[in-house]
C-alpha cells in the first residue's frame, strides 16, 4: 500500500459519504456525524499508532481501516433510519458489501484486504474472539480504541448538552428509564465490558459505554479518556443511585490504575 492508493480510497469515501442526504433534519445530522466520526477516527488512530512502531505502509493500512470501519452506517441509516444492528441487517455486513461491490480495495494485496475486512468485522463486538487473525490483531486493537475514544467524545457531549430524546438514533431508540439490571451492575463491578444483549435502557447503554475502559489497549487511550473526563461527563448524566456511584468508582479506579 502507498500514499496514492490511500488518497484514492479517501477520495472514494468523500464522494460516497457525501452522496447521502435527507430532508429529515435528524437523519442528516447523523449522516454528517458519521462522516466526521470516520475522519476523527483516522486522526486518533494515527496518534495511537506511535505506540506500535508501525512502518509507513502499516500506518496507511491503519488509517484506511479507520476511515472505512463505519462505511455501512450510511446505507443503514438511509434504508432503516436507525443505527441499531441486527443479525439480518447490520452496518458491518453492509459496509463490507459496498467495499466489495465498488472494488474500493482493488489495488491492495489480498492479505491486506483480508486484514481490513477482519478489522471491520470485529471492531464493534463486545470482546474479541480467539480466532482473530494474528496479523490483524494490532490493527484491530488500534481501531477499537480509536473508534471508542471518538464515540465517547461524541456521546459525553451529547449526554451533557442535550435533552434525552434529542437524537433518538444516537440513543439507539432506547427507553430513558431509571432501571439498571443486576447483570449490567455485575459486569461493571467485575471489570468486564457490559454485553450489548444486556442493554435495554438508555442508562444501561451509558454504562455499557463507560465499561469500554476495561477493553482499552494502549496507554495513550487511557490518557485521552482521563484527560477529556469522558467517564465523568457520562456519569453526571446518570441517576445518582448507590449502584451507579459504585460503578463509576470502579471504572474510575480502573482507568487511574492504567495511566
Amino acid at each position: 500500500m502507498n500514499q496514492e492508493i490511500y488518497q484514492n480510497i479517501e477520495s472514494w469515501f468523500e464522494t460516497y459519504s457525501n452522496s447521502f442526504s435527507s430532508e429529515n433534519e435528524e437523519i442528516q445530522l447523523n449522516f454528517d456525524l458519521k462522516r466526521n466520526h470516520s475522519f476523527n477516527t483516522v486522526e486518533i488512530i494515527t496518534e495511537l499508532s506511535s505506540e506500535c512502531e508501525l512502518n509507513d505502509e502499516q500506518l496507511l493500512v491503519s488509517k484506511t481501516i479507520a476511515l472505512l470501519h463505519d462505511v455501512g452506517r450510511f446505507a443503514q441509516l438511509l434504508k432503516h433510519e436507525t443505527f441499531s444492528d441486527n443479525e439480518q441487517d447490520n452496518h458491518i455486513d453492509l459496509g463490507i458489501d459496498v467495499l466489495k461491490s465498488e472494488n474500493v480495495l482493488g489495488k491492495l494485496e489480498e492479505d491486506t484486504v483480508q486484514i481490513i475486512f477482519e478489522c471491520i468485522r470485529y471492531h464493534d463486538i463486545d470482546t474479541l474472539p480467539k480466532s482473530v487473525n494474528e496479523e490483524a490483531l494490532t490493527f484491530l486493537k488500534l481501531l477499537r480504541d480509536a473508534d471508542r475514544i471518538d464515540i465517547l467524545n461524541i456521546l459525553s457531549k451529547y449526554y451533557t448538552e442535550y435533552k434525552p430524546g434529542s437524537n433518538k438514533r444516537l440513543e439507539l431508540e432506547l427507553a430513558d428509564k431509571p432501571e439498571i439490571s443486576k447483570m449490567v451492575y455485575k459486569s461493571v463491578m467485575d471489570e468486564k465490558v457490559v454485553s450489548k444483549k444486556d442493554v435495554l435502557t438508555l442508562n444501561e447503554q451509558k454504562l455499557h459505554q463507560m465499561s469500554w475502559v476495561y477493553d482499552l489497549n494502549f496507554k495513550k487511550s487511557f490518557k485521552v479518556v482521563s484527560e477529556k473526563n469522558y467517564l465523568k461527563k457520562i456519569y453526571e448524566s446518570l441517576p445518582k443511585k448507590d449502584e451507579v456511584i459504585d460503578m463509576y468508582r470502579q471504572v474510575k479506579i480502573y482507568l487511574e490504575n492504567n495511566l
